[in-house]
């Protein structure tokens, strides 16, 4: 890599990551000015909010957006406007008839006559769909631009955007003293949501010339092959952390909840970091495999496994000597959770071991394997937790997480490596484990 190329991507990675961090800093302000002004409940009801609008945002287009960088990546290379056209068709066809269908029983169930649907919890739900949706063309425009190559203008909306709007709306709201209720914050996340989606119809230039110029080709049965394992991947690879806080919520009390909630905040916040690393190079790793290009395919693996581990040790070294003062911030009693923020933390280190293998197996639509193996995890998380919190607490939680990761990553990458002869790990750059394909 050359100096001027290094410096390109480092200018690119600092600014995506100053959104990815200022958006999430933005979100954590506003969960302290609910707490502050409407108090530990109401954040618990927008808490449930949030997560929902996250569920959904996953689930409306089938899994479209988590594989739309892949294929929007390989319709780059390949040049295929067309089949991009009809991916982006499709996508959005199953985000609005899947919105539909959920707005359809909403109503049916708001006005059925044995009302089956009280009004409170109607509007709650109505308020989900609709953020939702917003929040699901957010993330599929993301994701198309970030497989063109595009990645600051499509992470921007979704990443900063959106949670700027929304920190803006609550701040005034509670200044202006015009609200006592959370129903106004989820309203205010709602408008965020489709104002940055406006602000993206508006300047959607990138896509323009795709839908003037070509006709929709379609490759369904390959997008479903794809999508529809990568929708439960998503959902467990993504999510794994408020499945695991679900299930740690029916053992512990509630302030363990909240220290573990607050370390997973954390470990968010800091994952931003390496989440930067993987959509800067995602596209060139994902055009160099298709080409058969493999010494510039490992280049850019490398690239990303080794920025990714230096990133990971210097946020362990940060939460070993900060980690007590980030914690004290929320309160002087929770501080003994250190070691679960550190603990957890060891998971962006073990990603970065194994590195993209998940990518590696997608681009060989290899889809199924990563549901499966994501899915055992989850499992073996869940079995240290039953088995071992009674002795150990959070501990034994931190630990069962980053296991779980560990069993998750490590076998996708022997599995990737079986199957298509790509080592994705640090290990076949140091030249541990080399197996590179002929």
């Amino acid at each position: 890599m050359t100096l001027r190329s290094f410096w390109n991507y480092l200018c690119r990675f600092l600014l995506l990551l100053t959104g990815r961090l200022g958006g999430g800093l933005a979100i954590f302000l506003v969960n302290m000015l609910i707490a502050r002004n409407l108090g530990v409940d109401a954040l618990g009801t927008f808490a449930i909010f949030v997560s929902m609008v996250a569920i959904l945002t996953v689930c409306l287009p089938i899994g479209f957006n988590s594989v739309a960088s892949i294929f929007a990546a390989e319709y780059r290379v390949t040049e295929r406007s067309g089949l991009l056209k009809g991916f982006i068709t499709a996508a959005l066809k199953y985000i609005l008839v899947s919105a539909g269908c959920l707005m359809i029983v909403l109503t049916i169930g708001y006005y059925f006559p044995l009302q089956m649907l009280p009004q409170d919890n109607f509007i709650f739900a109505l308020l989900v769909v609709i953020t939702a949706i917003g929040t699901s063309l957010l993330n599929l425009n993301s994701a198309i631009l970030i497989g063109l190559n595009r990645q600051l203008t499509g992470s921007l909306p979704e990443t900063l955007f959106r949670p700027l709007l929304v920190l803006i709306g609550v701040s005034t709201i509670f200044a202006a003293n015009t609200s006592n209720d959370v129903y106004s914050v989820m309203i205010i996340s709602a408008i965020a949501s489709w104002t940055a989606v406006i602000i993206v119809i508006a300047r959607a230039l990138e896509l323009k010339n795709i839908f003037q110029n070509n006709v929709v080709e379609n490759d369904h049965p390959r997008w479903k092959k794809a999508s529809y394992p990568w929708l439960a991947t998503s959902l467990l690879w993504d999510y794994m952390i408020d499945l695991i806080l679900l299930l740690t919520s029916i053992l512990s009390n509630v302030a363990e909840i909240a220290v573990l909630h607050i370390c997973f905040r954390y470990r968010v916040l800091a994952g931003f970091g390496m989440r930067t690393i993987y959509m800067l190079l995602m596209p060139d790793i994902t055009e160099h495999t298709i080409r058969k290009n493999f010494n510039e395919m490992n280049e850019k693996i490398t690239q990303a496994n080794m920025a990714s581990l230096v990133y990971s040790i210097g946020i362990i070294t940060v939460f070993i000597f900060l980690g007590n003062w980030l914690l004290g911030l929320f309160s002087e009693n929770i501080t003994y959770g250190q070691p679960v923020l550190i603990i957890v933390s060891f998971t962006m280190i073990i990603r970065a071991l194994f590195g993209p293998a998940t990518l590696i197996l997608a681009v060989h639509n290899l889809h199924i394997a990563t549901a499966v193996i994501s899915s055992i995890g989850l499992l073996l998380a869940a079995g240290i937790i039953l088995l071992f919190f009674a002795e150990y607490q959070l501990l034994a939680v931190a630990v069962a997480y980053t296991f779980a990761n560990f069993f998750i990553s490590a076998t996708i990458w022997q599995y990737g490596k079986k199957q298509t002869g790509i080592d994705s790990s640090i290990f076949a750059n140091i030249r541990l484990f080399s197996n590179k394909p002929a």
